[in-house]
């Protein structure tokens, strides 16, 4: 339902959504951007420095992120790893990332393994460093993009529901996550993302769908955030969102723009809770969306 008496009385959330799909931008991104700039060894704190191989050349991803610079490397072990560094508003994305790695890490989901998290003052302002594990292999977007043998298609998207499955079935750890994760998470999208239309925000709350156990959830599933190696799903990344949540938010960035063969290799691993409503799909997505 919409608002009534708002000046967007008789528009719903399906409405705006796909407009919002429609209009997204699809034009290659600038090459100048906030993140643009490779990490280099002088940029690194010294306890980053001192989690690191010291021989061992730094690598720019393929993508750098949209909220920190980040570099591939290898710790003193010699396991692989990676650095990302953020600023600004972008702070908090990477301490919540921190508190997650922190907390989850030792329950055993799938989660890269911290291992150094420093904050200092520069000349411009505060920056914080992040140094965890790195899940090798590549993302499930990129697998799925190339991956034409459907049983080896089938296997891939069976076994992310099934993990999915298993994450939102961990017990929640103490005191982790917040009482009400929709008002957290559209607060947060303000916060990080001063733009967002208020429009939008509006109709979210007016339109929230019935209540569902909250569980939890990895909060920013999209498929670039899921890892692959020889066939197999090896976990997750970007745990910044990571929360006590709706798990229905997760599997509709999951399967979004899903085929109807994809989404039941899914659910055979996810199970039938996993089957959204169209109305559904388009509310989580359009949460989604605000990013």
């Amino acid at each position: 339902m919409s608002a009534k008496g708002s000046p967007n009385a008789g528009i719903t959330f399906n409405d705006l959504a796909a407009s919002a799909a429609a209009s997204m931008d699809t034009r290659p991104v600038p090459t100048v951007r906030a993140y643009s700039m490779p990490l280099t060894r002088t940029d690194l704190p010294d306890k980053v420095r001192a989690v690191l191989d010291q021989h061992a050349p730094l690598e720019e991803p393929p993508q750098q992120g949209r909220t920190s610079r980040v570099a591939f490397a290898l710790d003193v072990d010699g396991s692989p790893a990676v650095i990302k560094c953020s600023a600004g508003r972008d702070l908090e994305v990477i301490r919540r990332e921190y508190h997650a790695l922190c907390v989850l890490h030792p329950l055993g989901v799938p989660v890269p393994a911290p291992l150094v998290f420093v904050e200092r003052l520069t000349a411009t302002g505060v920056e914080a460093w992040l140094v965890m594990q790195r899940i090798p292999g590549t993302t499930l977007e990129a697998a799925l993009r190339t991956e034409r043998d459907p049983t080896r298609r089938t296997s891939l998207l069976t076994e992310l529901g099934r993990l999915l499955a298993g994450l939102h079935a961990t017990p929640l750890p103490p005191g982790f996550g917040c009482d009400d994760w929709l008002d957290s998470a559209l607060g947060l999208a303000t916060s990080l993302n001063p733009a967002v239309d208020a429009t939008r925000l509006e109709i979210l709350r007016g339109e929230r769908p019935s209540a569902m156990a909250t569980c939890l959830i990895h909060g920013d599933l999209f498929l670039d955030n899921v890892m692959t190696a020889a066939g197999r799903v090896t976990g997750f990344i970007d745990w910044a969102f990571a929360a006590s949540g709706d798990p229905r938010y997760d599997v509709a960035v999951a399967t979004q723009g899903m085929s109807s063969s994809d989404l039941k290799a899914f659910l055979k691993g996810y199970g039938p809770s996993g089957a959204l409503t169209p109305q559904e799909t388009a509310f989580f997505t359009g949460v989604a969306l605000l990013w």
